[in-house]
């Protein structure tokens, strides 16, 4: 198989093109630059250097504009899907895996959360990725095309920005402090889906003769209060801080049982004490060495 990517260089990207290669899959990483330039985009698409031997199978589709300032968020993301789309289109390309979002859902009204779950979307990128998704529908419609939709929960692992939920909380025990009014009330039901995982998963549709809408994610709800109970063991004497308890409504976790049904996958990967360790040791290992920067430079 040979696989075109887009998003390469986004958390989930890195670690999607390593798990590619480790399974011996070709895949060429189209970067911001090429997807800006149209004359570049339908070179790949059409094949490069290797177009002799054999074009690609399938375009993988994780980039996107995240910046929930941007005014051009949602123009951005929708254009970029739907000009993929048409090039694969134009090059007989019949495959295409979209990654979309569990925001697409917004707030909740049962538990778990299937596919037929009601849309409304609170973010310009929920908005941004459901749009795409219609546009995905019509061209698997009208043009024939196999087209995936995967929409991720929560991704988590080794390599996250720090605004993320646990590498914040792995920096907050650091201090010796997780004070859960930082993540809502403390008791958020979320799913929690390891990025390994995610990666496994767009492999299983990559090469599946099934295709459709699927919840990505782990099936299971975990609160920040259990995360933080995790995280505290990591460190003596780590106090867990509950303040300005309010109630919170809108908790999710996700019926995967279609994926599991349809793509015969499931999610593995928990964030339990043997998952988190390993990485919360290298992440303090970088914030001593952060702060032993700083203090050389004072």
């Amino acid at each position: 198989m040979r696989a075109l990517l887009t998003g390469g260089s986004g958390f989930i990207g890195k670690h999607l093109i390593s798990y590619l290669h480790s399974k011996h899959i070709f895949v060429d990483n189209l970067g911001s630059e090429i997807l800006k330039d149209n004359k570049k985009l339908n070179f790949f698409l059409k094949g490069n250097k290797f177009k002799k031997t054999k074009t690609y199978d399938v375009p993988i589709h994780l980039a996107a504009d995240l910046d929930e300032s941007s005014k051009q968020l949602i123009s951005a993301n929708v254009s970029l899907t739907e000009k993929l789309l048409n090039l694969c289109v134009k090059n007989k390309i019949n495959r295409f895996i979209f990654a979309s979002s569990h925001l697409v859902y917004g707030k909740t009204d049962y538990l778990p959360i299937d596919e037929d779950h009601v849309k409304r979307p609170r973010t310009k990128y929920g908005k941004s990725k459901l749009l795409a998704e219609k546009i995905c529908e019509s061209y698997s419609k009208n043009h024939d095309l196999q087209i995936t939709i995967l929409r991720i929960s929560s991704v988590f692992g080794p390599g996250q920005n720090e605004k993320y939920i646990i590498p914040r909380m792995f920096q907050h025990a650091l201090s010796q402090k997780i004070i859960l009014h930082k993540y809502s009330n403390g008791c958020q039901l979320m799913d929690l889906i390891h990025v390994d995982d995610v990666s496994k998963a767009i492999l299983k549709a990559c090469l599946s003769k099934k295709y459709g809408v699927y919840n990505l994610s782990s099936g299971v709800g975990i609160t920040p209060f259990d995360l933080a109970k995790i995280i505290s063991k990591l460190v003596n004497q780590c106090e867990i801080i509950v303040e300005n308890k309010k109630n919170e409504t809108n908790h999710f976790f996700y019926d995967v049982s279609k994926i599991k049904n349809e793509l015969d996958y499931h999610a593995s990967l928990k964030p339990n004490l043997k998952i988190l360790k390993p990485w919360f040791t290298k992440n303090s290992k970088i914030s001593k060495s952060r702060n032993l920067n700083n203090k050389r430079k004072l």
